[in-house]
């Protein structure tokens, strides 16, 4: 069955409502909306999906105040929907913006955003008791591209579609997959791309639509796609997709993995501005903020409880080796910030619902 209505009409009524983010993202949304594949970002699923979504984006550029962050014109100026990469450049900003909102409500001030030039550029410079302090924000992306990539895809065919309707579907990774990743991972610039166009050839209406009626008549059935690197499978919650990564005994492990690259990436970025030195004042302190994670991320809630319940296992050993690597680096004090779920009360007296709260905190070195 058909979207009732068309997308980019819906999407063009709630920017109207919400001015801050219009101003913000809606130029390059317009754009998106208006490529084939407009289905596949996040952004535009999430508008669609859920009618508080882009209010409470509004409330969180409302709360960031950017319009008194120097250069705060150039948070959005590169930000182009038919870049190729938009998809992923986009939460990147909005990295940006959690990072001035989090640094305000902890003291930090003289917010300056660093406008790239020849060299790699961080995105601030700020200051906090007098100290300069450089700061790097990216969206944190808890599965690799191609996991990650597929299950945008998939998510948008069923948002523009509405074909699962009675039933969702659930996507692995296989043995092969875990085989090829180190050296998937190693290829990225060079094959993302390439994988894109391939499963967007793949995995179409038509596919969809046949997946539907295959899982129909024989709910039990597993169906390789991409190469065998995944398995789709029938999951009982109408219009769902979800997608499994990596063994289950080694999410905590894969999570630090990203989470070291994520801030070697961040800190090289940093030394080489810091190395540059094109303002002459040179940075005390350097400062990685990582957004991005979800309640329902299982992988990243996994990481948190490891460390927080096995104080002598070698999980500790890796977030040694990691800050270990990190201090050679950069040779400078530096905070890594990054998110953690916790559990508040939302009940009346003698009832107990929950829900999750997602605190940006200081990420500790020691189990201490």
């Amino acid at each position: 069955m058909a979207m009732q209505g068309r997308p980019e009409n819906e999407l063009l009524q709630k920017l109207e409502r919400c001015p801050l983010f219009s101003s913000s993202f809606g130029t390059s949304l317009r754009q998106r909306i208006n490529t084939p594949h407009w289905f596949e970002n996040r952004f535009i699923q999430a508008i669609i999906r859920d009618s508080g979504w882009i209010e409470k984006h509004e409330s969180l550029l409302r709360e960031a105040d950017i319009e008194i962050v120097e250069n705060s014109d150039k948070i959005f100026s590169d930000l182009d929907g038919s870049d190729p990469d938009y998809d992923l450049k986009i939460f990147d900003v909005l990295a940006e913006v959690r990072l001035i909102r989090w640094a305000r409500d902890n003291g930090y001030s003289s917010i300056k955003k660093l406008i790239p030039g020849t060299q790699p550029t961080p995105d601030f410079l700020m200051r906090k008791g007098g100290i300069l302090i450089v700061a790097e924000a990216k969206h944190f992306r808890e599965r690799d591209f191609l996991p990650e990539f597929i299950e945008d895809r998939l998510k948008g065919l069923v948002l523009k579609t509405r074909y699962l309707n009675k039933f969702g579907i659930f996507v692995h990774t296989t043995n092969k997959y875990d085989q090829e990743r180190v050296n998937l991972l190693r290829t990225r610039r060079e094959s993302e791309h390439q994988y894109r166009d391939s499963i967007r050839e793949e995995l179409t209406e038509k596919w969809l639509r046949m997946l539907v009626v295959s899982l129909t008549k024989q709910p039990k059935q597993e169906i390789e796609i991409v190469e065998g690197f995944f398995v789709v499978s029938r999951s009982e919650a109408p219009c769902s997709v979800g997608v499994g990564w990596g063994p289950p005994t080694r999410r905590e492990e894969l999570m630090l993995e990203k989470l070291g690259g994520n801030l070697m990436t961040a800190l090289k970025q940093i030394k080489s501005f810091i190395d540059w030195n094109p303002y002459g004042e040179i940075p005390s302190r350097a400062l990685v903020f990582l957004s991005g994670t979800s309640s329902w991320s299982m992988e990243w809630n996994d990481m948190w409880e490891a460390l927080d319940k096995c104080r002598d296992s070698i999980i500790w050993e890796k977030v040694k080796e990691i800050h270990l690597r990190a201090s050679e680096l950069i040779k400078l004090p530096f905070e890594l910030i990054v998110g953690k779920h916790r559990e508040e009360v939302t009940g009346f007296v003698g009832q107990t619902p929950t829900k999750m709260i997602l605190e940006y905190v200081s990420f500790h070195w020691t189990p201490d």
